[in-house]
């Protein structure tokens, strides 16, 4: 893999685009889904997993990771600087942007090895490799993972979503009670057995109705602490956390 720290003296734009495989990148990904396939998601902890040799080496409190059609970059936040350290990897062709982000992780392991073994010292190759990739114009608040509130769905809630076709973000709206009954109604008006629809489908709509209007009532919720558009990596528990 080609490394380079100076074709790309400014900042790479996170851009939030169309739903992809967060390990290979294919648009070829079933809807809600964050992954194409098992192998996918396995591959990318891994690598995930790998970096933290690398985080570790330089202390980072706060790393974040994200990928261009160009560039695989890994920002790390030092505890000990009050700069963004970024690593930037060229993509290969055909590569998968997690055997990129493997490529980049395992040139700069590398680098960080060998001013040990010539200088005996882990503080100062973490230094010399911390001093060469900071980039000036990073804000340090823009990698840190923020606490976000995630409405909890279960199968069995996602599935009366499909019977009254409620999209997601009517359904976390403050409306959501008024989205429901406006995609019940419209539905009934098609399954209703007195205007000929199907009686079967008909109490299933009605089951689905009752079930999401409690839900919306007083819903589940999950905290964690991510960010939009790339993955995240908190120093303090020393966990990877995939983008919103």
């Amino acid at each position: 893999m080609e490394m380079t720290q100076t074709i790309h003296p400014v900042p790479i734009t996170k851009t939030k685009t169309e739903r992809r495989c967060l390990s290979c990148g294919t648009t070829d990904i079933k809807p809600g889904r964050r992954y194409c396939s098992e192998e996918c998601r396995q591959h990318m902890n891994w690598v995930l997993s790998l970096s933290k040799g690398l985080l570790k080496a330089v202390n980072a409190r706060y790393a974040t990771f994200f990928y261009t059609s160009e560039y695989v970059i890994l920002d790390i936040l030092p505890a000990w600087s009050n700069g963004i350290s970024r690593f930037i990897g060229r993509r290969r062709p055909g590569n998968k942007p997690a055997e990129d982000l493997k490529e980049l992780i395992l040139y700069w392991g590398k680098k960080w090895h060998e001013l040990v073994n010539s200088n005996n010292s882990k503080s100062y190759a973490s230094f010399v490799i911390v001093k060469q990739t900071y980039i000036k114009g990073l804000d340090p608040e823009s990698i840190k993972p923020v606490k976000v509130t995630i409405p909890r769905l279960t199968q069995r809630e996602k599935g009366y979503m499909r019977i009254l076709k409620i999209k997601k973000e009517d359904l976390f709206s403050e409306d959501a009670v008024r989205f429901i009954k406006t995609a019940y109604r419209k539905m009934a008006k098609l399954y209703h057995p007195d205007s000929g629809g199907d009686e079967e489908k008909f109490k299933q709509l009605n089951e689905a109705h009752r079930h999401m209007l409690t839900w919306a009532k007083n819903p589940n919720y999950n905290i964690r602490k991510a960010l939009e558009g790339c993955w995240s990596y908190d120093g303090s528990t020393n966990k990877w956390s995939p983008p919103l």
